[in-house]
């Protein structure tokens, strides 16, 4: 019992740690997105790329995440007007909507791609736009409008250097055959298969289709050699759905031709792979031809048996169609929330950045006002003290001004006085000079009186004195006669007189001076 209850419980406890691996690994993915459309500045392309192959790695288990963070990536680049990358960012879309079956928007986001390859151009990057349109509207089941988009991707590609269009070749191969236009889809397959340097994957596809036009065109031949053909590229690949597809075809060829045995070995083989890989669609393929095969064999059981699997794998393919339409349905709604969260967020932001800008423009208004303020206080100030400076330069000249006045003034009464003295000697001037005038006609009386003496007065008692001393030099014997001698005394007495009055009159000289 214990052992039973771990085996049910064991799986449950490992799908659950699984899951919950996964969500923390989606969890640090997401975290490291945001913080890159955050931080980073998605200014090269390397930095795109880098971002949307993380956006890989998130899309196996959360397709609707990924579908965001690339839309956010995309709103990012447009807000700041970043060409850079924006044709992978369609690209990576478009893909991802076409896993999800939501056709008509990876169509809108690989016709905005090819626009932009066409004007960088960028052919070979053109002709796989133009084929993943065509494999769009082919999943659409419009063939017409896919064949046309594959039709021009091979066109171009015929002009492309480096780039080798057998993928192209099998496509429309597979969409002429799909379109049972059998004549076109081996003339493009028959051109895929004339080349020697294709890859196992692209003969494999090449022979599976001309295997199928063949059986439909009832060359079971033809059919069987190109099946068998394709069943030897699979097992060389080990690629599981296309050996059961071939074996299917196979199969249904044996049935043709009657050989029973050998189409139930084959189905048998083909069951038992699409098991192992859970192939849905092939199982149905399996049990309806299993279906046909016991209805020719007449074995009611089988028949039975076959018919309730192909029924229950039916009911199993309805289920996940209808689960793969309520997940695309999910994924567009989660989608949708996520942009409306987003368009939200950033009408938030939008709002608290206008708040941000307005308390800006406000603390900037008031930062300028106070600037200004402070300005115009140290500008006031600054006059106030030169006003100030200038009070005490102009009282210093004030007080210098007053000290020359009363200088001015002193000397301008000294002048007064100097000119009221001028002003008297002015007058008494014309008296004074009057007296001058008569002092000095006195004087030159004087003078005159001066000479008179000097030429007669005091000439004379000196001409005498003279004479005398000549007599007395004559005498002979030495002796001086009295009559000599009293005459000399006369003479000496008359000058003495001439030069008192000479005195006199020159004391009276000085007192006119004064």
């Amino acid at each position: 019992m214990k052992s039973q209850y771990f085996k049910i419980i064991a799986p449950l406890i490992f799908i659950c740690f699984a899951e919950s691996s996964f969500a923390i690994q989606n969890d640090s993915l997401q975290n490291f997105l945001e913080k890159k459309l955050l931080e980073a500045s998605f200014k090269e392309k390397k930095d795109v790329l880098d971002y949307l192959e993380i956006t890989d790695q998130i899309y196996p288990n959360s397709p609707s995440e990924a579908l965001f963070y690339i839309n956010m990536l995309e709103e990012k680049l447009e807000s700041e007007k970043i060409e850079i990358g924006k044709e992978d960012i369609l690209n990576k879309k478009g893909i991802f909507y076409w896993q999800q079956g939501i056709y008509d928007a990876a169509l809108k986001a690989f016709f905005e791609a090819l626009s932009i390859f066409e004007q960088e151009g960028n052919n070979i990057e053109v002709i796989k736009a133009l084929n993943n349109i065509g494999e769009t509207y082919k999943k659409q089941k419009d063939y017409i409008q896919s064949a046309k988009f594959i039709q021009l991707a091979l066109s171009k590609s015929d002009k492309a250097k480096d780039f080798a269009p057998e993928l192209i070749l099998v496509n429309l191969g597979q969409l002429f055959m799909l379109n049972e236009n059998y004549d076109s889809a081996n003339y493009y397959l028959n051109q895929v298969l004339s080349k020697d340097s294709i890859s196992n994957q692209t003969k494999g596809f090449a022979n599976l289709y001309k295997g199928m036009i063949n059986l439909a065109n009832a060359k079971n031949d033809s059919a069987h050699f190109y099946l068998q053909e394709s069943l030897k590229y699979w097992e060389k690949l080990n690629y599981a759905r296309g050996i059961v597809e071939s074996n299917i075809e196979i199969a249904r060829v044996y049935v043709l031709q009657n050989n029973l045995e050998k189409a139930n070995q084959r189905l048998k083989q083909a069951e038992q792979l699409a098991l192992n890989i859970n192939t849905l669609d092939l199982l149905l393929k399996i049990y309806q031809s299993k279906i046909e095969l016991f209805k020719i064999n007449g074995s009611k059981d089988s028949l039975v048996f076959y018919f309730d699997k192909y029924l229950e794998i039916q009911d199993s393919i309805f289920n996940a169609e209808s689960r793969a339409e309520i997940n695309k349905l999910s994924i567009q709604y989660n989608l949708s929330q996520k942009e409306k969260e987003s368009y939200k967020l950033a009408l938030e932001q939008s709002q608290l950045a206008n708040k941000i800008e307005n308390r800006t423009q406000f603390l900037i208004l008031l930062i300028v006002a106070l600037i200004f303020s402070i300005v115009t206080i140290l500008y006031l100030r600054n006059k106030s003290n030169q006003l100030k400076n200038a009070h005490i330069k102009l009282k210093q000249q004030k007080e210098e001004i007053e000290e020359k006045q009363k200088k001015i003034s002193s000397k301008s009464l000294d002048l007064a006085r100097v000119n009221k003295e001028l002003h008297n000697l002015n007058k008494n001037l014309e008296k004074r000079v009057l007296e001058r005038t008569r002092k000095l006609n006195e004087r030159n009386r004087q003078i005159a009186e001066f000479t008179y003496y000097n030429s007669h007065k005091l000439r004379a008692p000196v001409a005498n004195v003279l004479g005398l001393i000549n007599v007395i030099e004559l005498t002979k014997d030495g002796k001086i006669d009295p009559t000599v001698l009293n005459y000399l005394k006369i003479s000496a007495t008359e000058l003495d007189k001439v030069i008192f009055n000479l005195k006199n009159l020159l004391e009276l000289d000085e007192e006119l001076d004064q």
